[in-house]
């Protein structure tokens, strides 16, 4: 008799693979855009738009840990690369847990709190954002089990106080010059 247990680890992200904020409007510089416009100050200034909302899930045998951030220092001018003054932390998100795996040690306390509804920045990489919490079987089992929304948000200073809080300064304050800002964002999934 033999028993082959192969590991499985695999994250696929569903939807909103390609976030981009299109700033048009006094109104957005000054409040910013974000998918979650009842928590953001932002409410008005764009439609609800599900184009601002990355889904993902993640199907492991084992334990894991996900480490993400951006590829870059700061934002990056794609007309002109010398424009590197959009600091990543003008970009904000939440994590929500919608699988049926119910988080809690798991979650990392930085950059997101152990409630998973805090606002953190996006910074570079790597850092984690949910980990195992030292228990045995952990946060192991398949799609629906560990599905996840991050909401994404652009210049709405919010989070203060917290780990990691948005840029303060609104956009309209910050004196960038126009450009289209780039920068990858990373996901490494890691078997514990």
């Amino acid at each position: 008799v033999a028993v082959n247990l192969n590991r499985v680890l695999r994250m696929s992200v569903n939807t909103g693979g390609n976030i981009e904020f299109t700033f048009n409007t006094i109104a957005q510089y000054a409040a910013g855009i974000s998918g979650d416009q009842n928590t953001s100050g932002s409410a008005g200034t764009v439609a609800a738009n599900p184009m601002y909302v990355t889904t993902f899930t993640v199907a492991a045998s084992t334990k894991w840990r996900l480490d993400y951030g951006a590829e870059d220092a700061t934002f990056i001018g794609v007309d002109n690369p010398t424009n590197t003054l959009l600091t990543l932390d003008n970009v904000g998100f939440t994590l929500a847990s919608t699988g049926v795996h119910v988080f809690g040690t798991e979650l990392n306390s930085t950059p997101i709190g152990a409630t998973f509804d805090e606002i953190a920045a996006l910074q570079q990489y790597p850092v984690v954002l949910i980990t195992d919490g030292g228990n045995a079987a952990a946060n192991a089992g398949d799609a629906t089990d560990n599905a996840f929304t991050m909401t994404w948000r652009c210049g709405t200073a919010e989070g203060t106080g917290l780990t990691t809080p948005m840029n303060q300064d609104k956009l309209i304050e910050q004196g960038l010059t126009p450009d289209r800002y780039v920068t990858n964002v990373l996901f490494n999934l890691i078997a514990l």
